[in-house]
């Protein structure tokens, strides 16, 4: 049987054993990306020699994972009789369906919601070609239209930058259903966590000021050294282009050391989805859901 125990700041260090062993670090599963959303999303871990399952409760209460060595299970039947007929594991990524393919107790339904969007860095910088004529010309309306600053994000503006998220969201607020409301207000609090915990994690971002006021930022961190993921990423719309330029000076000036960049999942918004397929991914991190039967 699986141990299950509350999942919490202390498990940092052996979680992100497990994470970093992970053949494939999708974003959803670093030890931030959990820990930062448990008021949310209440967690309890199980470990095995190669393994950590995931428990949901809250919202959306089920089986997730599994992160770490997955190419080093010998015996997945054991893993998977720890679950019984019924279960249902959710956000399985798909290097872990492949090694599940062919038992005939389960079914694998895709999950192209969860789905995370990757694009090669050097392309997001250069914004060569027809295909990125558009966000070309949205980042040098931008450049060209505005006296701009561009600095790193250091603890400095970390109260300025707070500023800058509670005027965002006033302003968002009288668009938002309760529904989007209650997700944003779940943001906010990962953002703070983010900040509170700056030194604890490989974080970087990017500010941009106008006339000595923050209208747009982005905080990234690192799943791997090749691999830069997209975690937070604010601006005021009417500055045109002003997103497509946090976008391109945070690559430009930091994230050109990593190969690749995660933007995440779409969550099956489709506004959401149209903006990341048109940065031309050239890869998705696909995750599927597995019913025990």
């Amino acid at each position: 049987m699986l141990d299950f125990k509350d999942f919490t700041w202390q498990d940092k260090d052996i979680y992100t054993k497990y994470y970093q062993a992970s053949p494939v670090h999708c974003s959803e599963y670093s030890f931030f990306a959990l820990w930062a959303w448990l008021h949310a999303y209440p967690l309890e871990a199980a470990y095995t020699e190669n393994l950590c399952w995931l428990r949901a409760s809250g919202k959306f209460p089920g089986i997730i994972g599994p992160a770490g060595n997955w190419n080093a299970v010998t015996d997945w039947g054991k893993e998977l009789s720890c679950f019984k007929s019924g279960d249902v594991l959710h956000e399985v990524p798909a290097p872990v369906k492949e090694l599940l393919s062919g038992r005939d107790n389960l079914s694998f339904t895709p999950d192209r919601d969860q789905a995370e969007y990757v694009y090669r860095v050097k392309d997001m910088i250069s914004l060569k070609g027809k295909a990125y004529a558009h966000k070309r010309n949205r980042v040098r309306a931008f450049l060209d239209g505005y006296e701009w600053d561009y600095d790193a994000i250091t603890p400095n503006d970390f109260s300025e930058l707070l500023d800058f998220q509670e005027r965002w969201r006033i302003q968002r607020g009288d668009t938002m259903t309760p529904d989007e409301a209650e997700s944003l207000n779940d943001e906010d609090k990962a953002i703070r966590c983010a900040l509170d915990k700056w030194q604890d994690f490989p974080f970087s971002g990017g500010i941009i000021r106008v006339d000595g006021k923050i209208i747009a930022y982005t905080i990234a961190e690192e799943l791997d050294p090749q691999n830069l993921d997209i975690r937070f990423e604010k601006a005021f719309s009417e500055y045109a282009g002003s997103y497509q330029a946090i976008n391109y000076l945070f690559l430009k000036n930091y994230g050109y050391k990593y190969e690749f960049v995660n933007r995440e999942e779409d969550m099956g918004e489709s506004g959401l989805r149209e903006a990341k397929m048109s940065y031309n991914p050239v890869m998705m991190l696909e995750k599927f859901q597995i019913n025990i039967l």
